[in-house]
C-alpha cells in the first residue's frame, strides 16, 4: 500500500491546463512525478483571466480522472498557479522610528514594522496574496540586509505587494469546487519560477525569466534571492499560430502540430528547398515551403523579444540582470529560439530545460512538454507541507465561491480576522504600460492615493495659469503697440493724420 504524501499542483494556462501530482519520499529531498495530465482549454480562459468556470471545471475533472485512474487513488486537493491581467505587483514602503534611548534597531522595532505591512489591506478590492521585503533603510540613505543592531533614528522597510483581483480568486474556487477538489493554496506564476529555473547564483546576480504563454508573456527580474518585478505582456505564442493559420488556411489543430514538428526560430538556418506536407480542408496535402514556416514565428519571436526589453527598460532593470534571461513556457521549444531572444535584447540567454528539485527520473518524465509551473507548484506544496491526506488550507485561499461560503472556515485564515483597510495603488487597465508605474510609485503616506493628489494639483495649476492669461488678443495689443510706438513732435503727428485721411477707408471726406 502506498502511503506517501501526494501533493497536486494544477496549471490554469490561456491554452490549456496541466495537472501534476508529486510525492517526496522519506529520506530523499527532491520530488518524484507520479504523473502528468494535459487538458487544452477552448476560450474558457482569456488572457490568463476565467471568463467561463465551468468550463474550465470540466477540463480540471477530465485531467483529475485521468490521474486517479492511473493512480489509483483521490485527488482531492490542489495547488493553483495563475498569471495574467488579474495579477500585478506593487512597491510599498513603510517605516517605524527607532527608540531614542537605545539609538539602534531591535527586534521590537522590526515586529512593530512587519506587524504594519502584515496588516495592510488592498481599497481597490484586490488581495495581497504575497509580501516580499524587498530593503531595509535606516534614516532613508542606509541600506542593511540585518537592520538589528544599526544605528539610527528611522528603520523603513520597501515590500513588493502581488496583487490578485477578488473576482478571479473567487471563479478559481468556483472551478475547483465544481471539479470536487480543495484549493490548498493560490499561487502566483512568477514567484513560483525563480526556485524551479534558476541556480543560486543566477538568483543572486540577477537575472530574468520569460514565460511565454498563449496570449500572454510573463516577465519576472529576480536580484539579490528576491522577485524584484514582474508583469504579464498581452502577447504570446497565438500570435504565431494565428499568423501560420492565415497563410497555411488549415485547421487550428493542424497549425499547431506543425509548429511543433516542423517550426523554427530562425529562417537563416532552414534549408531554401525544404517542403512540408500540410492537410487542408477535405483531407487533402499540399507541400508549404519550411522556411516560410521558420519566417513567421521569427517575425512574430521578435515582436515578443521587444516587448521584454521595452518592459525591462521601462521598469529600469535593463542594466542589472547580469545572468541575461532564461526561457520557458509552452513555445520555448522552438528550436534556436534563444538566438532570436539574445540578438534582440542583447543578452546571453539560456533554456530552462533542467528543473530543480525533482529526481532524475521525473527530469525524463517532464522534458516532454514544458512543466515548469507545475513542477513548481508541487515544490511549494512540498515545502509548505500541503499532501491529499491533510489538505492544509493556506492564508491565500481567498473568499470561497457563493455555493460554499456557508462552510465552516479556517480560524487560522488571515482573511478572517478584521483588518484595517490602507489604500495601495491599482493598475489601470493596460498592463504593459502601467504596471511599470505603479513599481515606480512607493506609497508614503498610506491613506492618500498619490495618483489623485497629482492630478489635483495638476488642475489647480492649469487653473492659476488660465486666470494669468489675457481674455482678448485686444486686451495685450495695445501694451505691445504702445511700448514700441516712438514719441513723435506736433509736425509728425500733423502730416500722420493727413496721410491716415487720405489713404484710410473712412468717413472724413
Amino acid at each position: 500500500m502506498d502511503n506517501r504524501d501526494y501533493i497536486v499542483g494544477i496549471d490554469i494556462g490561456s491554452s490549456k491546463i496541466v495537472m501534476a501530482v508529486g510525492a517526496r519520499e522519506e529520506g530523499k529531498s527532491d520530488i518524484t512525478i507520479l504523473g502528468v495530465e494535459v487538458q487544452e482549454l477552448d476560450g474558457c480562459v482569456k488572457d490568463g483571466d476565467i471568463v467561463n468556470y465551468l468550463e474550465l471545471g470540466n477540463a480540471i475533472t477530465k485531467a483529475k480522472s485521468a490521474l486517479e485512474r492511473e493512480l489509483g487513488r483521490q485527488l482531492n486537493s490542489a495547488y493553483v498557479g495563475i498569471s495574467g491581467r488579474s495579477v500585478y505587483c506593487v512597491r510599498y514602503e513603510d517605516y517605524v522610528d527607532i527608540n531614542e534611548k537605545s539609538g539602534c534597531v531591535t527586534d521590537a522595532e522590526m515586529r512593530e514594522l512587519h506587524s504594519r505591512i502584515e496588516m495592510v489591506t488592498s481599497s481597490g478590492g484586490d488581495e495581497i496574496v504575497e509580501r516580499i521585503p524587498l530593503r531595509y533603510t535606516i534614516d532613508e540613505h542606509q541600506e542593511t540586509k540585518n537592520p538589528v543592531g544599526a544605528f539610527g533614528r528611522k528603520l523603513s522597510a520597501t515590500y513588493l505587494f502581488v496583487m490578485v483581483g477578488k473576482q478571479q480568486i473567487d471563479r478559481v474556487n468556483r472551478a475547483l469546487y465544481s471539479a470536487d477538489i480543495a484549493l490548498s493554496g493560490l499561487c502566483v506564476n512568477p514567484t513560483l519560477l525563480p526556485r524551479t529555473l534558476l541556480s543560486k547564483e543566477e538568483r543572486e546576480e540577477g537575472v530574468v525569466i520569460v514565460d511565454i504563454g498563449s496570449d500572454l508573456t510573463d516577465v519576472s527580474v529576480v536580484k539579490e534571492d528576491k522577485l524584484w518585478y514582474f508583469s504579464s505582456l498581452p502577447i504570446g505564442a497565438s500570435s504565431i499560430n494565428n499568423d501560420l493559420y492565415d497563410f497555411l488556411r488549415t485547421s487550428k489543430r493542424e497549425v499547431e502540430t506543425t509548429k511543433r514538428k516542423y517550426g523554427a526560430a530562425v529562417a537563416d538556418g532552414v534549408p531554401e528547398e525544404a517542403t512540408v506536407p500540410i492537410r487542408v480542408v477535405g483531407h487533402t496535402k499540399k507541400q508549404v515551403l519550411q522556411r516560410n514556416i521558420a519566417e513567421i514565428a521569427e517575425e512574430r519571436l521578435k515582436d515578443i523579444a521587444n516587448f521584454v526589453a521595452r518592459e525591462l527598460k521601462a521598469a529600469k532593470f535593463s542594466t542589472k540582470v547580469p545572468c541575461g534571461v532564461v526561457l520557458t513556457g509552452g513555445s520555448a521549444y522552438l528550436s534556436n529560439i534563444e538566438m532570436v531572444f539574445a540578438r534582440e535584447l542583447q543578452k546571453e540567454v539560456r533554456l530552462g530545460t533542467m528543473l530543480n528539485g525533482i529526481d532524475d527520473e521525473s527530469q525524463e518524465l517532464v522534458s516532454a512538454y514544458p512543466q515548469s509551473v507545475a513542477v513548481s507548484l508541487l515544490l511549494y506544496g512540498a515545502e509548505h507541507n500541503g499532501c491529499l491526506t491533510s489538505p492544509k488550507v493556506v492564508q491565500r485561499e481567498g473568499e470561497q465561491p457563493a455555493s460554499v461560503q456557508g462552510e465552516k472556515s479556517n480560524s487560522n485564515d488571515i482573511f478572517s480576522m478584521p483588518q484595517p483597510t490602507i489604500e495601495v495603488p491599482q493598475p489601470t487597465e493596460q498592463k504593459v504600460e502601467s504596471t511599470t508605474t505603479e513599481v515606480e510609485t512607493v506609497v508614503e503616506v498610506p491613506t492618500v492615493e498619490p495618483k489623485k493628489e497629482q492630478v489635483e494639483v495638476q488642475i489647480e495649476t492649469e487653473k492659476e495659469v488660465e486666470e494669468r492669461k489675457p481674455t482678448t488678443p485686444e486686451e495685450e495689443q495695445p501694451k505691445r503697440v504702445e511700448e514700441k510706438r516712438p514719441k513723435m513732435g506736433w509736425a509728425s503727428r500733423f502730416r500722420h493724420w493727413v496721410d491716415d485721411m487720405f489713404t484710410n477707408d473712412n468717413d472724413y471726406l
